[in-house]
């Protein structure tokens, strides 16, 4: 290769200069791209050879990435849109037109949509369109560095193709990726009606056939299950909450020691999951450790494991009744993960908080005032009965001294304005309220004005 430099004819926005001894065209990124006659002259020789280069890219993709062509109709779909960009990309080069024209192929929007179907991930997808570009500015940079020009040319022509082939690909694999989202919002959304219809025509007992929970659910229906609400709040955004709720089911699956069996999932709305997993026991406290700190606003509700179209049916009912209970909570008391195990006897009256706020209220009395000196007799109490009626344990539990635990014990029962035994069991099930739901059962205290 001389080692003098040859003027060179530039192509700048489509108008063409030589110019000896000017500075070196630089390279952008969008809009109107620059490109060299060198560059101009390899794309020309290897548009001779498309097949070959076409063959090379792809398999410089699929090597790495099987998963894009293991469907055959999807395989050959690829393969016309690799070599549609091919020869879309070539053309440009050698022609110099700009790339702001540039439109993805129909064929790389349907590839796109075939991915989104088959639940390819989009990262996958990308990955390729970065392997295909290697490849590709592979081949036109030998092609360069074949000709016998200055070397200051071969860099020249390496640089505007390196900004081309950016450009090229971001614009679109841009259009492809939306391709991919809108295809995946229509499928999800209606793959998801139809599998909810079936989930809820088995709920409300229209299809009591055996077979086909086995089919909707995907696992025997002698398969010890759960059932399991997962929703959202605002505070989640609007853009993936499904996602953020699938993510956070897959840690739940985690805790529960599902192993590799899958679950079923249905969205009734845009931010609510009904889910059933495989799942013989359920300890709430051990699975909420396990699973650590939920992502912000979203939270879980648990029924008890069953075993067929009966406990299908009872584990999902006894989750959403514990969600009741979870939605009525104040924001203090709202827990990340309730199961219905939790509940106790306030399961049977939980659709009713209105009426359960009045009863906790008459079955505790004063005692139900919401405020700080209220909230530790209350604690004292249940640690109390809870135990069994247990001092040491209850002083152990809240790390007091046992004549404090009865000094509270008395107190709360001035309080409440008669004997705890009076209506003992009345009074254990209230507190279990007041536990579970904080200030949504409780009296509001109204701070006097000075």
């Amino acid at each position: 290769m001389p080692e003098s430099r040859v003027p060179e004819a530039v192509t700048v926005g489509g108008e063409t200069r030589t110019a000896p001894g000017a500075p070196r065209p630089s390279t952008t990124s969008a809009g109107p791209f620059v490109t060299t006659a060198t560059l101009q002259r390899a794309a020309s020789s290897v548009l001779q050879d498309v097949d070959g280069l076409a063959e090379s890219v792809i398999l410089a993709i699929t090597a790495p990435l099987p998963e894009l062509v293991q469907d055959p109709r999807t395989a050959e779909v690829f393969r016309s849109t690799v070599l549609d960009n091919v020869v879309t990309a070539l053309r440009a080069l050698s022609t110099h037109r700009e790339t702001e024209e540039f439109t993805a192929p129909p064929v790389a929007l349907e590839f796109a949509r075939r991915l989104a179907q088959q639940g390819v991930p989009i990262t996958t997808m990308l990955r390729g369109y970065r392997l295909g570009q290697a490849a590709f500015q592979q081949r036109i940079i030998a092609r360069i560095a074949a000709q016998d020009v200055a070397a200051s040319e071969v860099a020249d022509a390496a640089m505007a193709l390196s900004s081309f082939a950016f450009s090229f690909i971001d614009r679109v694999s841009e259009q492809a990726v939306t391709a991919y989202l809108m295809e995946r919002d229509t499928w999800m959304r209606h793959r998801n009606a139809v599998r909810l219809a079936r989930v809820q025509a088995l709920l409300d007992g229209r299809n009591s056939d055996p077979g086909e929970l086995e089919a909707v659910t995907g696992f025997p229906s002698a398969l010890p299950m759960v059932g399991v609400v997962v929703w959202c709040g605002r505070e989640t955004g609007e853009s993936d909450r499904l996602g953020v709720l699938e993510r956070h089911l897959g840690r739940l699956a985690s805790a529960l020691d599902t192993g590799s069996r899958p679950a079923l999932s249905v969205a009734p709305d845009d931010s609510t999951l009904w889910t059933w997993m495989p799942c013989s026991a359920v300890d709430p406290v051990s699975v909420a450790d396990a699973m650590g700190e939920a992502p912000g606003g979203v939270r879980t509700t648990v029924g008890e494991p069953g075993t067929g179209l009966d406990g299908f049916r009872l584990s999902h009912r006894q989750a959403r009744q514990a969600q009741t209970i979870a939605l009525a909570a104040d924001p203090a008391h709202a827990r990340p993960l309730l199961a219905w195990s939790q509940l106790g006897p306030l399961a049977l009256v939980g659709a009713e908080v209105g009426e359960l706020r009045a009863w906790v209220q008459l079955v505790l009395g004063g005692l139900a005032d919401d405020d700080e000196h209220c909230a530790r007799m209350r604690e004292t109490l249940w640690a109390y009965l809870s135990s069994g009626h247990s001092l040491n344990t209850a002083a152990a539990a809240l790390h007091l001294h046992k004549n404090t635990i009865q000094y509270r014990i008395r107190k709360a029962e001035e309080a409440r304005g008669r004997p705890l035994a009076e209506g003992r069991i009345d009074v254990e099930v209230a507190l279990l309220a007041c536990l579970l739901l904080g200030s949504t059962v409780l009296r509001p205290v109204v701070t006097p004005r000075v």
